[in-house]
């Protein structure tokens, strides 16, 4: 499925964990479970495998289900163990409403390792498929008859994601195997993203096409479901060529060329009432360090201060909600920018600190990084 660098779906719940990689589940994803277990329970299987109690059919589908979701999570851990063992970091995998997405702290260094990546997901998709197929063959003829079901569903539907995921449309596996190609004839990765992107966008416009016109001839919901994807796909693929464009413009620039240097801190005794008064609506800024005696402490944020109560906002000290200093929230200022980016999509923060013997020398936020890329292409340097 897709891989990206970008922020969290949406809220999700945390899992476990595999290999050092966070599993979550984003809340869209409760959505497409239930209408696949619909879909299965109430439709697919008492169609084609009439007999059997309304309950036996649920019961089946929800093992269908679960195996068809441990099938998309498997897809994804092979694109992030092989990136692990290509020296990239993958932080999490997020299940969510079309599918799974793989999140690379950062780019593969050379299309060599891109298309390793790329390749292991439908073939696992197509391992998959072999596997429950032989299965399906071994136990063909025994009772009861829905294990059969299950089987050749889980055999099909691996086959047809690995299929899909062969689309030479970017994010899609096959667009990234594109990508490398046409970054190893090129040695631009920029330029091999920017082909990819727009093969991808085009793929994706044909799917709202033909997902408008199911839409016409009265199949609303597959037509609807083909739309939503293709508007997805379209906006994963836009997305993928402005991360590589951030990146390239954020090379060979050190983080203390662009810190903010006059940074506006807090002190730790400070009320959750008065720095939002003081702090949050006279700034407008989205967190601040905390410091003391000249001393970082930490850093709070908005996040944070919505965690307070109303009624409690009085009480509560900023000592109590910030986040301590500690290394995922430093950067050193002989950094690179896209160092700093990569960094904060790894830690999840929107902010970094530069500080020396505890004193803060500066700061530097996703939102300044962002305004930095603007100027930039703005001037065309």
């Amino acid at each position: 499925m897709a891989r990206e660098r970008a922020n969290p779906v949406g809220a999700g719940i945390t899992l476990f964990k595999i290999a050092g990689i966070r599993i979550s589940l984003d809340i869209s994803w409760f959505a497409i479970f239930t209408l696949v277990l619909i879909a299965l329970s109430a439709g697919y299987f008492p169609r084609n495998f009439p007999g059997h109690e309304p309950q036996t059919y649920w019961i089946a589908g929800f093992f269908a289900t679960l195996l068809f979701f441990a099938s998309v999570l498997v897809h994804e851990l092979s694109h992030s163990l092989v990136a692990i063992r290509a020296g990239l970091e993958i932080p999490e995998i997020t299940l969510f409403i079309f599918g799974g997405i793989s999140r690379l702290a950062e780019e593969p260094k050379d299309p060599e390792t891109e298309m390793k990546i790329a390749l292991v997901g439908p073939l696992s998709s197509f391992a998959l498929a072999a596997f429950f197929w032989l299965l399906k063959v071994i136990f063909q003829g025994l009772e009861p008859s829905l294990l059969i079901a299950v089987l050749g569903y889980l055999a099909w539907i691996n086959m047809a994601l690995g299929v899909f995921n062969l689309i030479p449309g970017f994010p899609l596996d096959g667009g990234r195997i594109f990508r490398a190609i046409w970054w190893r004839r090129t040695g631009s990765l920029t330029q091999a993203t920017k082909i990819a992107s727009d093969v991808g966008k085009g793929f994706a416009a044909a799917l709202m096409v033909l997902g408008g016109f199911q839409i016409f001839t009265g199949a609303l919901i597959s037509g609807l479901w083909l739309v939503f994807i293709g508007m997805f796909l379209r906006g994963m693929s836009v997305q993928g060529y402005e991360e590589v464009v951030i990146r390239k413009a954020l090379e060979g620039v050190r983080v203390e060329e662009v810190m903010v240097r006059d940074v506006v801190t807090v002190p730790p005794d400070l009320t959750v009432a008065d720095l939002v008064h003081d702090y949050f609506l006279q700034y407008a800024f989205r967190g601040f360090p905390v410091v003391a005696d000249g001393r970082v402490l930490g850093v709070v944020s908005l996040a944070a201060v919505r965690e307070v109560p109303r009624e409690r906002q009085h009480t509560v000290r900023v000592q109590e909600i910030m986040v301590p200093i500690n290394d995922n929230l430093l950067i050193s200022g002989d950094a690179s920018l896209a160092d700093a980016l990569v960094k904060m999509a790894r830690e999840g923060q929107e902010r970094l600190l530069v500080i020396s013997q505890d004193r803060l020398l500066g700061m530097v936020t996703k939102t300044g990084l962002l305004r930095f890329v603007q100027i930039k292409q703005v001037l065309e340097i």
